[in-house]
């Protein structure tokens, strides 16, 4: 599942900033490297709780630094 959600959200992300999703991968720091803003990131969240058909914590987001630490999280608010 995390494997999963790891692709959807670097594929958002990538839709999100208008990249190519090759550029990124699960190492990419979210505040160093692409500067995700908190409204594009509540966006990609909307997008996984309507798919996943679930909650997820914002504010639990706000302490990952990379997009594999943020599929983490969402793995586990998830399942």
């Amino acid at each position: 599942m995390k494997e999963e959600i790891l692709q959807k959200l670097i594929e958002k992300t990538a839709n999100k900033l208008g990249v190519d999703p090759s550029t990124l991968s699960g190492s990419t720091n979210i505040k160093t490297d692409i500067d995700l803003k908190s409204l594009e990131l509540v966006g990609i969240i909307s997008e996984l709780e309507e798919e996943y058909d679930c909650y997820i914590k914002y504010t639990d987001l706000m302490h990952a630094n990379t997009i594999e630490e943020s599929a983490d999280i969402i793995a586990k608010q998830v399942e």
